[in-house]
């Protein structure tokens, strides 16, 4: 462990346990700004390679601190309550800027996120809505543009998707602070092995830029599809990676996060995640009807308003409730198909 890190780990509640995941357990100690005092040890320290997630599963405090970075607000104030002084808090401040101004060791997992790949789009894709609108007749064109709208004809309207002459895909572009920073490649065929083709940075969340924003709620999602039927985050896969989670819980603020799983056995497999690895997000259960198995189905067939709507009255947070509502979620879904 890095010796700021360590330094921190000192800094925690002489009570802690150790758990056999690395994770840190204590009572939670910021609890008392919601009277709801914390007696069964909810708040919990991971420590990754180059930093460390809080969180309170009594009262939903979390914060976090990467190296090479600066403490937030809510770090120091989460130090403070654990006990720290000025004194011990000033000294952290001198070493966090040592090692930012250079004196510092970088570990392989900073080179490596310090070097993402950064995609550019190929010259040969250009703007389904461009091209359409300075009417092109290319038949590739009319194929791209048919398929799209069979899934959703709102779906040209929420995002600027690509085509190319002589491709059997289109190009939706990922971006990063409103920049572009790869792409993924999406077959129109659905029977294809390989429906999407990912060329993005390592850690990449799709639709990134909405975890800057001052939202009450971000709602997660497996596919990319999802995330723009209701103008959510998508995590690419149906599990959470650490690069990925780190990456979120830097920049979601104060929002809830809420996870809204696709409606099948691999969707299970995050839910699952979520309650395995104590992560801190609430899970949506919708009152979806007869078949539909993702938020994409749900948008087309209720729009999105009403979806949106659906999934936060329907949000659980508490480990144990998931574990109940997950089993007869997925079973109706199936049961609805027989």
């Amino acid at each position: 462990m890095h010796p700021i890190l360590e330094y921190i780990y000192d800094l925690l509640p002489i009570d802690k346990k150790q758990k056999s995941n690395g994770e840190v357990s204590f009572n939670g100690v910021c609890c008392y700004r919601t009277e709801k005092p914390d007696t069964k040890k909810r708040g919990g320290v991971k420590f990754m390679e180059d930093g460390f997630v809080y969180n309170c599963f009594n009262c939903r405090f979390s914060c976090g601190f990467t190296l090479g970075k600066f403490l937030s607000k809510k770090c120091i104030q989460f130090l403070k309550d654990c006990g720290s002084t000025n004194e011990q808090i000033t000294i952290l401040f001198k070493m966090i800027d040592e090692y930012n101004t250079g004196n510092g060791q970088l570990n392989n997992l900073q080179k490596e996120i310090k070097q993402r790949i950064i995609r550019n789009i190929p010259s040969e894709y250009k703007s389904i809505k461009e091209s359409l609108y300075n009417g092109e007749t290319s038949q590739t064109l009319k194929k791209v543009y048919s398929y799209i709208s069979s899934r959703n004809e709102r779906l040209l309207s929420w995002t600027d998707l690509m085509w190319a002459e002589g491709r059997n895909n289109f190009l939706i572009p990922c971006y990063e602070f409103n920049k572009i920073v790869g792409y993924s490649l999406r077959s129109i065929d659905d029977n294809s092995e390989h429906k999407y083709i990912h060329y993005i940075p390592s850690g990449y969340v799709y639709n990134f830029d909405n975890l800057t924003k001052d939202r009450k709620y971000q709602i997660l999602v497996e596919g990319q599809a999802d995330a723009l039927s209701i103008d959510g985050i998508s995590i690419l896969s149906n599990i959470i990676t650490p690069d990925k989670l780190k990456r979120i819980m830097e920049y979601k603020g104060e929002s809830e996060i809420i996870v809204v799983p696709d409606r099948d056995k691999p969707g299970m497999k995050l839910i699952h995640q979520i309650i395995n690895d104590n992560i801190p997000f609430s899970v949506s259960f919708p009152t979806w009807s007869r078949g539909i198995k993702d938020v994409e189905e749900a948008v087309k067939k209720y729009g999105r308003l009403y979806t949106i709507y659906d999934i936060i009255k329907n949000k659980e947070f508490d480990k144990n409730k998931i574990k109940i509502k997950m089993g007869s979620w997925l079973r109706w879904y199936y049961q609805q198909l027989m």
